[in-house]
């Protein structure tokens, strides 16, 4: 395995979620419901946030749908 195949994950923990959203300057939109999910277009939610990863310059969520979870696992591979 090359350098180039490593990707690095971050883990937030409940607690350091505003925190880490306020660092990553999405809070306000996260708690009017101004994120949705990247694969289904679903409002995401502290309850139904399953991840969030950044995609170039923007902040990307997804929602804990199992679907929009296997179409992540294949999308960051």
């Amino acid at each position: 395995m090359s350098n180039k195949d490593i990707k690095k994950l971050n883990f937030v923990y409940d607690d350091d979620l505003e925190k880490t959203l306020k660092q990553l300057n999405v809070f306000d939109d996260f708690i009017t419901g101004g994120t949705r999910c990247k694969f289904c277009g679903n409002i995401i939610s502290k309850e139904n946030l399953h991840s969030l990863f950044r995609e170039f310059e923007n902040i990307q969520f997804i929602c804990d749908s199992p679907a929009c979870i296997k179409k992540l696992i294949t999308y960051i591979k």
